[in-house]
């Protein structure tokens, strides 16, 4: 391996690359590919041991000339803990003047390099080529170059593929690029896409809200009508029967919309149900739906949580066992709520594995998913054993007292 030995050489003869006419403009280049000081990258390397291999020399560089300094982005052949050099002392500041590959024979024998400390010093350099690496609007970036301790050239076919090569490189760079914007963009759009879902689950709250407010209208009818048939068969025996019947009718309805109330929507005036109550009434309606056992597991201060928070422990939970209700492999499910400074809802069930990450996938169109969203919540999947699934929503506990305060 050759190493790179640095000192601080004598300059007073050495030719300094000149600063190529639109320097501001290559620049802007290079940064607009965020690519400085990244990480190897097996693309690049693959592409550097080619050309390597090609023109059958032990160094082997994909160098990128920035405002002072040259960058290497792949390198063979060089000490690994280098992975730059100053820009005046660099081939390849000189290779980007040109539009062809820039070929030296020997190094040693030309005026530009004869006394660079690469080529005097203990690195004893003698032989450089570099193809520039020219980005779509012509800027010349940095070079994909080999090097040599000997004297040599290159044959016609060795140079022209160094220079296709530092085309190869290009596309790389454009390829970096165009994944760079599509994830930012994707970011965007899933941004988006979340606050449109947290908007339309507030919209059907206050939707839901309104249908309470309907709700607790008829409820009040409902008992009013209820007192006024008990009172006519109080007073007066003619149609009693009758009177005690639609009393009871009026009575049966009101205790019909209370539970929808206290399930279906979330009105202001429910907020001191407690999580334990609500949830366990969830079971209690929808346990014959479902195709296997579900246990409900509660730990924690279940008074401090908020009437909103809970219903959605309740939404969660409804939707993620519809989701397990297609597997028909399942027997068991337990829901456990863990409630600290935190809410974590963890549903378990006794599938096989080989539907979980499918699960995973799919989570992203469930409702769930931007349920959870519009509380800054946390998903995450895990084992709890060898032998169940686990699928868990974390989301921080807003106290009854901060919800009168956020919903006066």
């Amino acid at each position: 391996m050759i190493e790179l030995i640095i000192s601080v050489p004598n300059m007073n003869t050495m030719i300094i690359a000149q600063i190529p006419r639109s320097e501001e403009i290559r620049l802007a280049d290079i940064q607009l590919y965020d690519i400085l000081d990244t990480e190897p990258e097996t693309a690049f390397d693959e592409l550097r041991e080619l050309a390597a291999q090609i023109c059958n020399c032990p160094v082997s560089l994909i160098t990128l000339i920035d405002k002072d300094r040259q960058w290497f982005k792949s390198k063979q052949g060089i000490d690994n803990d280098i992975s730059e050099t100053s820009r005046d002392l660099s081939f390849c500041s000189h290779a980007i003047l040109n539009t062809d590959v820039m070929i030296v024979d020997d190094l040693s024998k030309d005026e530009r390099f004869f006394d660079n400390p690469f080529v005097a010093g203990e690195m004893n350099v003698r032989f450089y080529a570099g193809a520039p690496i020219v980005s779509p609007t012509g800027q010349n970036l940095g070079t994909i170059c080999v090097l040599d301790t000997k004297p040599r050239t290159l044959s016609p076919m060795q140079e022209r593929a160094l220079e296709l090569l530092s085309n190869q490189v290009t596309m790389l760079l454009e390829l970096r690029l165009k994944s760079k914007v599509i994830e930012q963009r994707s970011a965007e759009l899933i941004k988006l896409k979340n606050q449109a879902m947290s908007h339309l689950i507030r919209e059907q709250d206050e939707e839901n809200l309104s249908v309470a407010r309907e709700l607790h209208e008829n409820i009040a009818q409902e008992l009013a009508a209820g007192r006024l048939y008990l009172n006519m068969a109080a007073d007066s025996e003619n149609n009693r029967l009758e009177n005690i019947q639609e009393a009871s009718n009026a009575i049966t309805s009101a205790l019909n919309d209370v539970k929808n109330l206290s399930y279906n929507i979330s009105p202001t005036t429910l907020n001191q149900v407690p999580i334990r109550v609500l949830m366990e009434d969830f079971l209690y309606q929808k346990q014959e739906t479902y195709s296997f056992t579900v246990q409900l597991k509660i730990v924690g201060d279940t008074e401090t949580v908020d009437f909103a928070q809970s219903m959605n422990c309740a939404k969660i939970a409804e939707s993620w066992l519809q989701v397990l209700q297609a597997d028909n492999e399942i027997r068991h499910v337990t829901i456990r709520l863990h409630i600290t400074n935190q809410i974590e809802i963890c549903i378990e069930d006794d599938a096989s594995k080989r539907f979980v990450k499918q699960r995973e996938k799919d989570l992203i169109s469930n409702i769930v998913y931007y349920r959870v969203v519009s509380m800054n919540g946390v998903i995450h999947f895990s084992e709890a054993d060898t032998k169940t699934n686990r699928f868990c929503v974390t989301f921080p506990l807003m106290k009854k007292e901060q919800s009168a305060i956020v919903n006066p």
